[in-house]
């Protein structure tokens, strides 16, 4: 399937994402679709004219660049695209920008959001509409045994805290006894 990306957008979306993508650049972007299992067929659509540090169309021939021009926004682009298309239904829009994901959908193109995208070309299957598959609960669910506990810690250098004592046993005869009740009620004696 045919992707087309509001490339901003995107780059906007995997910083806020931080870690893997904390440094997305155009150029990160273009590395991580070409080194991608899938081997995504990508357009990638910029705002205004090619930027000194965007690589080359030559550096990944596997990957199309299309600049919207001086005046003209990447969301028109891809819009244009998206009618143009023989193929609609092949296509997928990645936008977190709703009214370019709407448009998309209007025109029976599919719409994912960036996050959904950069998920995948870490290896993750995402859904055709955009949403991460769901995995067995016994992946996701239930609490981790002491063992596993102890593994992570002793995995990121955390000191286990030692056991926690049970309380001493009280007799819950004693509690009863020792009652005021006027006390309780709120009168004073």
């Amino acid at each position: 399937m045919p992707y087309i990306v509001d490339t901003y957008n995107c780059i906007h979306a995997g910083l806020n994402l931080g870690g893997a993508f904390s440094n997305l650049t155009v150029h990160c972007l273009c590395q991580w679709i070409a080194a991608s299992p899938r081997n995504p067929k990508v357009l990638l659509v910029l705002d205004g004219g090619k930027k000194p540090d965007e690589p080359d169309e030559t550096e990944f021939t596997s990957i199309n660049f299309r600049y919207s021009g001086p005046g003209i926004s990447a969301d028109s682009i891809i819009a244009q695209l998206v009618e143009r298309s023989q193929s609609r239904k092949k296509l997928i829009v990645v936008s977190n920008d709703r009214a370019v994901m709407l448009h998309a959908r209007k025109n029976y193109a599919s719409a994912m959001t960036c996050e959904a995208f950069l998920t995948e070309l870490l290896g993750a299957q995402p859904t055709r509409g955009g949403k991460n598959p769901t995995l067995p609960a016994q992946k996701t669910g239930g609490p981790s045994t002491r063992g596993e506990t102890d593994h992570w810690l002793k995995e990121f250098g955390i000191n286990a805290p030692p056991p926690l004592s049970k309380p001493p046993a009280r007799n819950p005869d004693d509690e009863i006894d020792n009652l005021d009740m006027d006390q309780l009620m709120g009168n004073d004696p």
